[in-house]
């Protein structure tokens, strides 16, 4: 049953890649509530998923279409999705926008999960403890890490830029989910966000980094994430590739001696 559902994940996101692309040069742009940029892109995507996953009769909570937490509290399973993650990527045209789409449990944690990467044609997938595909080839790990350490396009970053010196890490700009997935191929090595993101930003992206024997560590609870919490906010979180998790404590020991989280 889980293949048929991370199968029927895999095609929605496909499928929802080609209508962001097919809005790529052509698009019209809208402000939400929040102050974020919305586009047709971000709907048509978000349509496309929904059309392909309410064939699986799982409640659906997106970015887009958010389902209540009184709905979301008693779900065995619900779809989490961010049809078009990083929208100011899109709109900037730097390629750095891709499709998240996770199966989140009773425990809160994602039980499948995927990336698609419309710009490169990439596209991660998982089950909880299976192993990670890209393009449809299990991901083979690597046995060294460049010391590169990821941040987002935007945001304060001098507290981590920090970090990363204090490791000996150099230091990358890379938006959208799509950080994880290179966390995942051993490309990068940790990745420290401080400031708030959305529960659909990273389940996704938390499953494929621990499918490849990475971790994400919610620095609050110094656990994994959960994302069936009432509060639609992730708490700030750390993220470690396979080759990286031994420096846990020490890195979060760093995290907590400077204060990071005031």
């Amino acid at each position: 049953m889980m293949s048929e559902l991370l199968n029927l994940a895999v095609r929605a996101a496909k499928a929802a890649g080609k209508e962001i692309l097919k809005n790529y040069n052509d698009y019209k742009l809208y402000i939400k509530p929040d102050k974020s940029p919305l586009t047709t892109a971000d709907l048509a995507a978000n349509d496309v998923i929904f059309k392909i996953l309410e064939k699986s009769k799982i409640p659906i909570c997106s970015e887009e279409k958010i389902l209540p937490f009184d709905e979301r509290k008693n779900c065995e399973n619900f779809w989490l999705i961010d049809p078009l993650d990083g929208t100011q990527e899109f709109i900037a045209k730097n390629g750095e926008f891709c499709v998240c789409i996770a199966l989140i449990g009773k425990d809160g944690r994602p039980k499948l999960s995927v990336i698609m990467i419309p710009f490169t044609d990439e596209v991660f997938y998982a089950e909880r403890g299976g192993k990670i595909y890209k393009n449809g080839k299990i991901l083979k790990s690597l046995e060294y890490t460049s010391p590169l350490f990821l941040l987002g396009r935007h945001g304060n970053s001098k507290k981590r830029i920090k970090f990363a010196k204090n490791f000996g890490y150099e230091y990358k700009r890379i938006g959208s989910a799509i950080k994880f997935c290179r966390l995942a191929e051993n490309a990068a090595a940790s990745y420290l966000r401080l400031g708030p993101s959305s529960l659909w930003d990273i389940a996704a992206g938390d499953l494929l980094v621990e499918a490849s024997g990475g971790i994400t560590i919610d620095l609050k609870t110094k656990k994994p994430p959960v994302y069936n919490g009432e509060n639609l906010l992730n708490n700030p979180f750390l993220v470690l590739d396979r080759n990286s998790v031994d420096f846990l404590d020490e890195y979060i020991n760093f995290i907590m001696t400077n204060s990071y989280l005031k």
